[in-house]
């Protein structure tokens, strides 16, 4: 095998989220980075995600279905 074909893994690589601000030290093989969005500010891990409220296809079609059912 060739000898020296590994890139270099530093220990204390900074990863620092351009949204927040937040720094995180994660071992990689790049020393300084920038990440768009990190666990501290992702809608999905703060739970500030919002919900689709209004419904698919099928409650628009139970919603006609109840309606036909009342007529009747």
């Amino acid at each position: 095998m060739k000898a020296a074909i590994h890139p270099v893994m530093h220990a204390d690589a900074k990863t620092k989220c351009s949204s927040c601000g937040a720094v995180y030290l994660i071992p990689s093989t790049i020393k300084d980075q920038s990440v768009e969005i990190c666990r501290a500010c992702h809608p999905i891990y703060t739970g500030k995600q919002q919900k689709d409220l209004k419904g698919g296809r099928v409650e628009r079609f139970r919603k006609r279905m109840a309606a036909g059912k009342k007529e009747k």
